[in-house]
């Protein structure tokens, strides 16, 4: 049923407004990212210790390294299944939807292995002193560790139940 209702907004409404409720939601992710670190750096700013809010600041690039792998699945394979759709190949958008967000969660586990295994040279490369070393070290670890969900959280909710299923539908 939602899906033919997402299937009327792209066959049947004008462009601009089908633009304008499918970038809504995009949007209003964006605005959350903003609030949760303008969040984190308010709540740690309480605290009046520059030191934790510079790690706060030195954690936010691999964040953002997050975010971009995160975007390039949502946005890549948004478009993707958008075309698939479009072009009346269900089964097909299913698989990319499926491949997309498994890849989310698959990529975001490997990426936050990878950052814990070598967080030190990552805090030199980031250019943590010894002063910030410890306190960004422990920001990094919560960031890192939170990583796969931030890459999922770039994923096009609501999700349709048929990108959930890793097995073909018969």
């Amino acid at each position: 049923m939602d899906n033919q209702k997402s299937m009327e907004v792209f066959s049947k409404a004008p462009v601009p407004q089908a633009v304008f409720k499918n970038a809504l939601p995009a949007m209003a992710a964006m605005l959350m990212v903003l609030v949760y670190n303008l969040a984190d750096t308010f709540f740690i700013g309480q605290t009046h210790d520059a030191l934790q809010v510079a790690a706060v600041s030195l954690a936010t690039p691999v964040f953002l390294m997050f975010m971009a792998v995160g975007t390039a699945f949502g946005i890549g394979g948004t478009s993707v299944k958008s075309r698939a759709l479009g072009e009346g190949k269900s089964e097909y958008a299913r698989k990319v939807c499926s491949f997309c967000m498994w890849s989310c969660i698959v990529v975001g586990v490997v990426m936050a292995a990878l950052f814990l295994i070598f967080m030190n040279p990552i805090l030199s490369l980031i250019g943590a002193s010894s002063e910030t070393w410890n306190l960004a070290k422990t920001y990094l670890s919560i960031v890192v560790c939170s990583g796969p969900f931030v890459l999922i959280s770039n994923f096009p909710l609501p999700l349709p139940p048929y990108c959930i299923s890793i097995h073909s539908r018969n």
